[in-house]
């Protein structure tokens, strides 16, 4: 029998078969095109430099060698987690886990990506980005979470803060550091209730040291008084090159009497001080604390009006 009789007997047509044939062929090269699809999307995936991961509602579908190295989580490993135990595992990297993990357990992502910039701690400290977005996959609702490691940005972003921040000459901190210190350490004093002084310093003689000996001269005087009153700092105190041969030391927790001892001590050990041909160098200096009420701008007043004093009482003082 004939594949023709076979049709006629089975009630099919030759027209129907070809079409099905037509179909199957049709399918089988959706199939095709699909594969090899997702084989180009999966190779792409397994060179990017970001971190991937895509889960449902129940377990990590794909995870890209990239976020296994981040993580230190080896990728097969990874491609067999639950979706809980993968964000246990994550929490478990970090000294205080991110808000973006309980964002992926509540599956709370809009429509619109989310983004947040954390530190992680470990295997190694880095500062990461993370971007995650809804999806809608076969099984239901979905996330793809996009990690990239932004350390090196961060980095850059640090040194850039830090030298628009510091004194090019002394390494202490410039003016406007000096002020956004004593602002933030007003208000932490005013919270607490803890003292706050200041300490004003002047180097005595400075212009003649420029007139006769020259900047560059003058410039290694302030950089070495700079050395010398960074060496008597707690971690607490910040250092300011205040302006010109001016320098300011914010004294936090300290009283007044703290701070004039303080004061002594670091005019003391710059009296000891050789500079090249300059010889001795001495240095002034004024004191205040803050007191209830009043603004910081009146107490640092108060200290340069100090200062003025001892310059005024023969100078290598420190009132």
């Amino acid at each position: 029998m004939t594949t023709r009789d076979k049709s006629a007997a089975s009630g099919v047509s030759q027209s129907d078969l070809e079409q099905l044939r037509e179909e199957l062929r049709r399918e089988r090269s959706r199939r095709e095109t699909l594969e090899h699809s997702y084989e180009s999307l999966r190779a792409a995936f397994e060179k990017m430099e970001g971190g991937m991961v895509m889960i449902d509602a129940d377990r990590v579908l794909y995870a890209n060698p990239a976020v296994a190295e981040l993580f230190g989580i080896p990728a097969e490993r990874l491609r067999t987690m639950s979706r809980e135990l993968f964000l246990r595992e994550i929490a478990g990297l970090f000294d205080h886990p991110p808000d973006f993990l309980q964002l992926m357990r509540d599956r709370s992502l809009g429509a619109i990506e989310a983004r947040e910039d954390v530190e992680m701690q470990r295997p190694r400290w880095r500062r990461i980005r993370w971007i995650g977005k809804a999806l809608r996959l076969p099984s239901g609702k979905g996330q793809l979470a996009i990690f990239s490691d932004i350390t090196e940005d961060a980095d850059m972003a640090t040194d850039r803060k830090r030298q628009a921040l510091t004194d090019e000459l002394t390494d202490l901190s410039n003016r406007r550091a000096g002020e956004q210190a004593i602002s933030r350490e007003t208000a932490r004093s005013r919270r607490t209730g803890r003292p706050l002084s200041f300490a004003l310093f002047d180097v005595d003689h400075f212009k003649r040291v420029n007139d006769t000996y020259g900047h560059q001269t003058g410039d290694l005087v302030l950089r070495e008084v700079a050395r010398f009153l960074s060496a008597f700092l707690r971690r607490s105190d910040i250092a300011v090159r205040w302006g010109g041969e001016e320098f300011l030391v914010i004294l936090a927790g300290e009283t007044l009497e703290g701070a004039r001892a303080f004061a002594e001590r670091v005019r003391g050990a710059i009296e000891l001080l050789r500079v090249g041909d300059v010889g001795t160098i001495t240095i002034s200096a004024g004191t205040a604390e803050l007191e209830p009420g009043e603004d910081p701008e009146t107490t640092v007043a108060r200290a340069d009006a100090n200062l003025y004093e001892a310059k005024a009482r023969g100078r290598n003082q420190v009132v």
